[in-house]
Formats: C-alpha cells, sequence, structure tokens
C-alpha cells in the first residue's frame, strides 16, 4: 500500500514540473532542429558553407516567429528570403531585380535571434 502511495505521489510530482521557463518558438523548443523544413536548409548550409557566408536568424514579425534565411551574407545581388513556422516564404530581399516583398521588415522584425552562420 505504501508503495502504491509513493507511486502515485512521484507521478504527481512529475506531472506538476513547471516548463514555463522553456520559451517555444513554432511550437518547438530548438526549431533550427525540430522544423524539419528548417533543419533541412541547415544540413544543406553545412555541407556547402566553403562557398560562402550563410545566416539563419530568428525574428519576431507582425507577431510571429520567422526564419531570415541568408544564403550569401553579403553578397552582391544575394536574394535573402524570410519563412514563417511551416517555411512557406513570406517575404524577399534584394537579388538582382532589387525585390522586397516586405518594406517594413527592418523597421517592424524584433527579438534578432542568431540561430546558425557559418
Amino acid at each position: 500500500m505504501k508503495f502504491k502511495h509513493l507511486f502515485l505521489s512521484v507521478i504527481i510530482f512529475v506531472s506538476c514540473v513547471d516548463n514555463s521557463d522553456k520559451i517555444t518558438v513554432c511550437n518547438t523548443i530548438n526549431p533550427l532542429e525540430e522544423l524539419v523544413w528548417l533543419k533541412e536548409i541547415k544540413i544543406g548550409f553545412e555541407q556547402s558553407s566553403f562557398f560562402s557566408k550563410k545566416k539563419i536568424i530568428q525574428y519576431t514579425y507582425q507577431n510571429k516567429s520567422v526564419f531570415l534565411i541568408d544564403i550569401c551574407n553579403n553578397c552582391a545581388d544575394n536574394l535573402t528570403a524570410v519563412y514563417n513556422c511551416t517555411g512557406n516564404v513570406i517575404c524577399e530581399f534584394g537579388g538582382i531585380a532589387g525585390v522586397n516583398t516586405c518594406p517594413d521588415f527592418d523597421k517592424y522584425a524584433t527579438n534578432e535571434i542568431l540561430l546558425w552562420e557559418n
């Protein structure tokens, strides 16, 4: 009987652990490892990192977590894309045509976190 009470006490204690200090992004603790599409981009960057400087940066934009993928940092005519949590492009900057589909990104993107860089 005592074992049963001890067992139930342990179960209750474990289920009441406070995880509120863990910040989640896109319903993950580590988006770079848990979001399949983002992990695939990172692996691709790691395999070709000697060609150019690359970055993956997380921001908050329009009250949502987004990821800026810079495939050639400081390269002329580089097209940089911003993705949402599901891996869809929400805006792009640069390129030879001077694309800028989120002209307010620099002004309103906050909480910059460098996730990966070579």
